[in-house]
């Protein structure tokens, strides 16, 4: 299965993006993060008062053409540590896909038999008997029973507390199946078994909807698992190609 991103990692771009956002914050606003100290310092009563000192006007604008450089310097070291950060946000965000890439691991014999009961499970068959044969109530409840038939017979381990029902959910969930279309089969499921009122024949056309969107959602999933495959096959020959043409040129 896919293993996800290290905690150490994700809290490091996370704060990444936090000193971006507060370095940009700082110079959209022109206020500095390190500021000049501020004294609150006063002299004491009867101390004399000191002549103020202005400056002459040549040396104000002096004054004021290099605190204008010293700003632009700082600009320009601000653009260049935001570049540098974003770089090895980048960076680090390549490494994590490319790791996630190698570290994925190939499905296990029991995984991709009950990957291929669910399919079967919700595939066309299933789906035109749902909608050709019987009356609708039967129709709903077949077509979330297909899915706990295929379930067991993959020999997954049942939690006690666990009914029937919920391990079908924890499964589908498991192989990142849409949410809403296993609510909305197990719901329909759940009103056609137990109440006693008639179930309609839209009621049939959205279970047997909800089961459609379902087997959509587990082939992509075999199609993601062929082509991760495919890749790693691809790799391990390329790798044995460069390593024999290594072992030739080493002769």
């Amino acid at each position: 299965m896919r293993r996800g991103m290290g905690p150490t990692v994700v809290i490091a771009v996370v704060a990444a993006l936090a000193g971006i956002t507060l370095l940009l914050w700082s110079s959209s606003s022109g206020s500095s993060l390190v500021g000049p100290p501020q004294s609150t310092w006063a002299p004491s009563v009867g101390m004399p008062d000191l002549p103020a000192v202005t400056q002459a006007p040549a040396e104000q604008a002096s004054g004021g053409e290099l605190e204008e450089t010293e700003g632009r310097a700082v600009d320009w070291l601000l653009i260049g540590f935001l570049v540098l950060v974003v770089a090895v946000v980048l960076m680090v965000l390549r490494m994590l896909a490319n790791r996630g890439i190698r570290e994925r691991e190939p499905l296990t014999v029991e995984e991709d038999e009950e990957l291929v009961a669910l399919l079967e499970a919700s595939g066309d068959d299933v789906r035109y008997r749902a909608l050709a044969e019987g009356d609708p109530r039967n129709a709903v409840v077949a077509c979330w029973v297909a899915l706990e038939d295929a379930v067991r017979r993959s020999g997954l381990h049942q939690n006690p507390a666990e009914t029937a029902a919920e391990l079908t959910r924890r499964v589908l969930g498991r192989w990142e199946v849409d949410e809403a279309a296993i609510r909305e089969l197990s719901e329909a499921y759940r009103e056609a078994r137990f109440s006693r009122h008639p179930v309609s024949e839209q009621q049939r056309d959205g279970a047997v909807g909800a089961l459609e969107r379902i087997h959509d959602d587990l082939r992509r999933r075999v199609l993601a698992e062929q082509a991760r495959a495919a890749e790693q096959e691809a790799v391990a020959q390329e790798q044995g190609e460069q390593q024999a043409g290594r072992a030739g040129a080493a002769r």
